[in-house]
């Protein structure tokens, strides 16, 4: 039920923002992408979060095709893609966006932002196949190694209308109107096979640290929550001074969620990378 509201709302929105919908075969099923701006844009690749949609992305996407080609693809049932398991996890991710990116942009590398789970499967692929990535834009980036990670499991591992409690402890600052009405749902969603396979299937070799980090020789923005009760600001610090190239955003009173708490302000600071970056800044 959850995965069907969730994925025709969302593609309902999407295509309201102007998307495309199209589809991608990868191994182990078939990706739902969403597609905005003129073919020969800049290359952008947009990557959602656990438990998310492309929606996440929404407000961002409308912005940048008015220059750029951004795919916005769904990384889960939730969006409705088909996959063996109900979603990709972060090895199947790497693979699943760089056959995408091989495949819509052939050899031209695109900028790929992620939020969470999303920016931990665009790093994990930049570390493994920098041909494809340009820019890295990372949003509250899950899977760096050295923070505790108990903690966060307990979190992100959600039975019941309690637990849901606490993970929006950590994913707002306060709590957007519409989501205090949307707790069964997002319960729902955690409960799901999308989510679980996921939290199920995450090894230690995912991760990375500050050595791997030490090798993206690339520009690599960073926008963080000054309060995350997920992943703290100071795994942003620690992952700024690991970057050779560097620039760290920080948003105020703002949580984990930054895209549903202050989506505005995720827009500007998206923005603010893309002309800070640009080979030919205006």
């Amino acid at each position: 039920m959850i995965r069907g509201l969730m994925s025709a709302g969302t593609a309902t929105m999407m295509r309201s923002l102007g998307a495309r919908r199209s589809f991608e075969e990868v191994d182990g099923g078939v990706l739902v992408v969403n597609e905005f701006g003129p073919p020969d844009g800049e290359p952008w690749v947009l990557l959602h979060g656990m438990g998310s949609t492309s929606l996440a992305w929404g407000l961002v996407a409308r912005r940048l095709q008015r220059e750029c080609r951004v795919l916005v693809p769904e990384l889960s049932a939730l969006g409705g893609s088909r996959t063996a398991d109900g979603s990709l996890n972060v090895r199947e991710g790497v693979e699943a966006v760089g056959a995408l990116i091989r495949s819509r942009l052939g050899d031209r590398p695109a900028t790929v932002a992620g939020i969470s789970l999303g920016g931990w499967i665009a790093t994990r692929l930049a570390l493994a196949r920098p041909e494809l990535v340009e820019r890295l834009l990372l949003v509250n980036c899950a899977g760096y190694r050295d923070q505790d990670w108990t903690r966060i499991a307990r979190l992100v591992t959600v039975d019941d209308l309690a637990g849901v409690d606490r993970l929006y402890g950590a994913l707002f600052h306060r709590t957007p109107l519409p989501l205090r009405f949307a707790r069964r749902g997002l319960l729902a969603a955690y409960r799901s096979p999308s989510v679980r396979h996921v939290i199920e299937t995450l090894r230690l070799d995912d991760g990375f640290d500050a050595d791997d980090l030490h090798r993206l020789d690339l520009p690599v923005g960073l926008i963080w929550a000054d309060h995350d009760g997920l992943f703290q600001p100071e795994v942003a610090h620690a992952m700024q001074r690991a970057l050779p190239r560097c620039a760290l955003q920080i948003v105020p009173a703002c949580g984990h969620a930054i895209h549903w708490e202050q989506p505005r302000a995720l827009l500007d600071a998206t923005v603010h990378f893309q002309r800070a970056t640009a080979v030919n800044p205006v």
